[in-house]
């Protein structure tokens, strides 16, 4: 009860501005400015704040606002608050009486992403495993000793894909910096977990397409990614997708989706 009121408190706090955005798909903030005068004054400090508002109200994670995170690390958000963030000038509209309507946009790649990146967890595979040095499969239930990671079990006819894309149409998803897909019973298939850090802070975790044609287009998941279809959507904020026991295991399949999970190769297909 206390958090639903912190968030109520928050969200009556951070009112958005109605032109401000955080477009996911770009990990690109977007501040509309709308002046009759000259616009080129307008691209000021005062822009960068409400670039800052637009990035702390955005949902971080399954749970949790960017501004969550950054209150519960103090020394993040000095940082953030301090931060020289790059700008460009983005798409011009000319107005009727003779003004203008332009979007400074705020990319988030790099510098801001690498701030806000969770603490590393623990990446568990799903489904059949192997030891890493022999290829056999593991014992179920074996303890695994210190040092050694498993594996995905493999074979000759183990397909190789070039992504991973989760169906997320018609359920209704909410995007986050660091959504998650997830079995029902809470073990991770794909998220911040298996990601390189590098690759997190460089490119973003996942790519966000309406058609899979436009994923397929792209070249974060390739022309031939395994498509999985999300069950259902989890999490206070909406964010993470579950998928079946066995899509999971499926993500988990080879030690190249292993790869494309690290290198962010991960595509969501949304509304």
């Amino acid at each position: 009860m206390k958090r639903m009121l912190f968030l109520l408190v928050l969200s009556v706090v951070c009112v958005p501005l109605a032109a401000d955005t955080l477009d996911f798909s770009r990990y690109t903030a977007v501040v509309t400015v709308t002046e009759s005068r000259n616009i080129e004054v307008m691209a000021t400090d005062r822009l960068a704040d409400r670039a800052r508002e637009v990035i702390r109200r955005s949902a971080w994670d399954r749970d949790y606002t960017v501004a969550d995170f950054l209150a519960a690390h103090t020394k993040y958000s000095n940082r953030f608050d301090r931060m020289t963030f790059d700008s460009y000038r983005g798409e011009t509209k000319f107005r009727s009486d003779g003004g203008l309507t332009v979007d400074f946009e705020y990319p988030l790649a790099g510098s801001v992403l690498e701030l806000l990146l969770p603490e590393p967890g623990e990446a568990r595979l799903l489904g059949r495993v192997a030891c890493p040095c022999c290829g056999q499969e593991w014992p179920e239930g074996r303890e695994v000793p210190d040092g050694v990671a498993l594996v995905p079990l493999e074979d000759e006819n183990t397909p190789q894909y070039t992504g991973i894309l989760v169906d997320a149409r018609g359920l209704g998803w909410q995007p986050a910096l660091f959504p998650r897909v997830v079995t029902r019973a809470g073990a991770v298939a794909a998220g911040p977990e298996f990601a390189s850090r590098r690759e997190l802070a460089e490119r973003g975790l996942v790519g966000l397409y309406p058609t899979r044609n436009d994923a397929l287009m792209g070249d974060r998941t390739g022309s031939n990614p395994l498509v999985v279809r999300a069950l259902d959507i989890a999490g206070y904020n909406g964010c993470d997708l579950v998928v079946s026991d066995e899509d999971a295991a499926r993500i988990h399949g080879s030690k190249l989706n292993i790869q494309h999970l690290a290198e962010c190769r991960v595509g969501f297909l949304v509304d």
